[in-house]
């Protein structure tokens, strides 16, 4: 049975902060787990999928209702799990 995607609110947050608090949480769960990233930030809807990109996650897609953003990103096994100090470092050696 797949498990629920996990919802995680950011609104508030604008690009560089929002995206280590994401990082953050995707690296508790496991390989195939989503998350949902709800954002009020109007410009997630480009810097989602480019970071979910550099950082193999797979971006599925958007919902928009109001100025309100759901975000749905899948990680996979090839994600980059580590922070080291920035949100877009690949997993450290």
């Amino acid at each position: 049975m797949e498990k629920q995607a996990k919802e995680f609110d950011t609104t508030g947050e604008k690009c560089v902060k929002m995206l280590f608090k994401i990082r953050a949480e995707l690296a508790t769960l496991d390989v195939g787990e989503t998350l949902v990233v709800i954002s009020d930030d109007p410009t997630s809807i480009y810097d989602l999928p480019a970071w979910c990109h550099m950082t193999h996650h797979d971006y599925d897609n958007y919902t928009q209702h109001d100025d309100i953003y759901r975000h749905t990103i899948r990680v996979t096994e090839q994600s980059a799990r580590a922070t080291g100090g920035k949100v877009w470092a690949p997993p450290a050696s």
